[in-house]
């Protein structure tokens, strides 16, 4: 079920969401602008699994932490949850939200765990052991073991009493450093900020460099619903500036109001130190030249791209 919003007045629709509200002056201008598509989602007037749903469905892919704890009667918990990541590193920090659930409004084993002992691991999740973490994802009974449950190994740790998981090649050793409760609600989010203390890394997926190999690690994220993607398949290359580029609002005006040249290929002519010389603008030739580009721009021949606009 879903809502539509039309001058203050709430009515239920059972199809797709619209809801229609006096266009502030930004939406105008991206509708002016040929972006005619985007609908408004309130969270206030929607039913919160419909909008989770959303949510979760655009905020992707996420990584998957696998949360091991231990509560203060010895008895451990394992269990995945994707809002979750790193931050800085000077201390180096993760952080994940054990939500309370949706359906019962239940807080979670893990955050009850934490709470208790100030400790956990995070093991990163890889393609090889999906299966498994959804069977240590099912909801079992506080205190069930999900690494019996699930098959999975424990890894001892050093600084924290929880087991990591030896599956894993990528395994964070972790104290709470803060509790963030945003409600107490079906659905509201907690924030679990941990220091990570100690980092346990499979020598197979380490480079010369001392990175680690996106291949060789191979691991999985989350989208929405039951669908899941494979981080390698998707691997591509992005140079990352270390001095400032010449941005689109330096390119010719030619170029800047091309009919042909998507945002994402003037992204790429921009990105340079210096605006290449030679280029000189021509109505008469604007069609030919920038199609050329268009072509040399898919394959990422940016300078080659620059060439044809020029007419060479």
């Amino acid at each position: 079920m879903w809502w539509l919003v039309e001058s203050g007045q709430h009515e239920k629709y059972s199809s797709m969401c619209i809801i229609h509200l006096p266009l502030s002056a930004t939406e105008q201008s991206l509708r002016n602008s040929g972006f005619h598509d985007m609908r408004l989602f309130d969270p206030e007037v929607m039913p919160h699994p419909d909008f989770h749903r959303l949510l979760v469905g655009g905020v992707a892919p996420r990584p998957i932490a696998l949360v091991s704890s231990i509560g203060k009667d010895g008895r451990g918990n394992l269990s995945p949850f994707s809002f979750f990541n790193v931050f800085g590193v000077n201390p180096p920090v993760l952080a994940f939200s054990p939500a309370y659930s949706g359906r019962t409004g239940l807080p979670k084993h893990t955050m009850l765990n934490i709470l208790e002992t100030k400790e956990c691991t995070v093991s990163i999740v890889t393609y090889e052991m999906v299966h498994q973490i959804s069977l240590a994802s099912a909801p079992y009974e506080r205190g069930v073991d999900e690494f019996v449950k699930s098959g999975l190994t424990k890894l001892a740790s050093v600084k924290v009493a929880p087991p990591g998981v030896a599956e894993s090649p990528f395994v964070m050793e972790a104290k709470l450093l803060h509790h963030l409760d945003f409600g107490k609600k079906h659905g509201s989010a907690n924030l679990m900020i941990c220091e990570i203390v100690m980092l346990h890394v499979n020598e197979a997926v380490l480079t010369d460099k001392g990175g680690i190999d996106p291949v060789l690690i191979d691991q999985v994220a989350r989208l929405g619903g039951p669908y899941y993607t494979r981080a390698k398949r998707g691997l591509f290359v992005l140079p990352q500036p270390s001095v400032p580029l010449v941005g689109i609002d330096r390119l010719p005006e030619e170029i800047r109001n091309s009919p042909i040249l998507s945002g994402r290929n003037l992204a790429q002519l921009a990105s340079l130190e210096e605006l290449p010389s030679g280029f000189i603008e021509d109505d008469a030739t604007l069609e030919a030249r920038h199609t050329s580009a268009k072509k040399l721009l898919k394959a990422d021949e940016v300078l080659a791209a620059w060439k044809a606009l020029s007419g060479h």
